[in-house]
């Protein structure tokens, strides 16, 4: 093993985004030996260095990650030693905010750290590693009320966190076994005071009865926070719990909630700890209303980024859209005016394209 840091002060907390982590991390900043932040990142940007899919640069990522193998295997130790100048920048960063802050430990709360929990565990296989879970309905009715906020066609950025993240956080704990910290949202936030001392104890460090006082604890600076909930309450509460199942009632979620659980299907659904047939039940409950399928904008075309969409797709869009803000005769219009003008700049890009392969 490792001569050098092993993340022996480190704490990440793993979740789908819209998952509580910001309220966890706000509980468990009110530990008098933890320092955390906003969301960081920092750790993803090294990891990807080396990895062969996942990462654009304009400078040539592939090529780029051939030059470092090729380095690293001819005139140095090997792979472990890029590993090993990880672990001493992230020593260098992280230790310099523990002093700064005069703790002990930091909290690193970056979802999306989901996509290199391998990684990360064979980096600091020392660190604490809390997984925390929610229903995915209630990620999905979440990300719908903040984010998406009726722009069905920004759904997509968000893929990544609805439907790869739940099997990678179940593949993170199953990597990591015993190690792994595993805490649902559900649980944390009916019976905080339990909860939070179960993990405490999971953690090596004490509790305290103060830390659930979360509005007595100061936000971490920057950007990458919760922009909305955590500041609704004082202390966790179970407010939210349900709310997912007002997806029933509105014909709109209730097609992409449905969707959504069908491509995660009744075995990441149960592994995650939820009844498939009861979340199915729930979301159904309201299905008794007729909205015509053109009144539906398609989850097939919602869940993936714009820059995926065929022709077809981006025109089906733009139906969709002219239609709800000019009615059905002016917004029909509308889109085959703008489905033409899209046509004659693509296939007018294609020729450019063409000329430049043949000069």
């Amino acid at each position: 093993m490792s001569q050098y840091f092993l993340g022996e002060n480190l704490i990440f907390i793993i979740s789908q985004p819209r998952s509580g982590s910001t309220l966890l991390q706000r509980v468990l900043a009110g530990h008098p030996e933890i320092q955390t932040s906003a969301e960081t990142w920092m750790m993803l940007h090294p990891v990807y260095a080396l990895k062969d899919s996942g990462i654009d640069t304009e400078y040539n990522a592939k090529f780029s990650r051939q030059g470092m193998l090729e380095f690293l295997t001819h005139y140095t130790d090997g792979e472990e030693v890029h590993l090993d100048a990880i672990r001493e920048w992230a020593r260098i960063i992280y230790g310099n905010a523990i002093a700064k802050g005069g703790k002990t430990y930091f909290l690193d709360k970056t979802p999306r750290y989901f996509f290199i929990i391998p990684e990360l565990y064979r980096l600091f296989p020392k660190a604490k590693f809390i997984f925390l879970i929610r229903n995915p309905m209630a990620v999905l009715a979440s990300e719908l009320s903040t984010y998406v906020n009726g722009d069905w066609k920004v759904l997509g950025i968000f893929r990544p966190d609805l439907i790869h993240a739940p099997q990678y956080l179940l593949d993170g704990i199953q990597l990591l076994g015993d190690s792994a910290v595993v805490i649902r949202y559900e649980d944390f936030v009916r019976t905080p005071e339990k909860s939070i001392t179960a993990l405490c104890n999971q953690l090596g460090i004490t509790y305290h009865e103060s830390m659930l006082n979360y509005d007595k604890t100061p936000k971490p600076i920057g950007s990458m926070n919760d922009p909305v909930g955590i500041d609704q309450h004082t202390r966790p509460s179970a407010a939210s719990v349900d709310k997912w199942r007002n997806m029933s009632s509105d014909p709109q979620a209730r097609h992409f909630a449905i969707s959504y659980l069908d491509v995660l299907g009744h075995r990441v659904i149960e592994a995650l700890g939820y009844s498939y047939d009861e979340i199915r039940d729930g979301l159904e409950a309201g299905k008794h209303d007729t909205h015509r399928g053109a009144d539906i904008f398609p989850w097939d075309i919602a869940i993936r980024p714009q820059n995926d969409w065929n022709f077809r797709e981006w025109l089906t869009a733009e139906r969709f859209f002219a239609i709800k803000r000019k009615g059905k005769i002016k917004g029909r219009l509308s889109a085959l005016k703008q489905g033409l003008l899209h046509a004659y700049r693509l296939v007018k890009q294609q020729l450019r394209t063409r000329q430049g392969i043949d000069n």
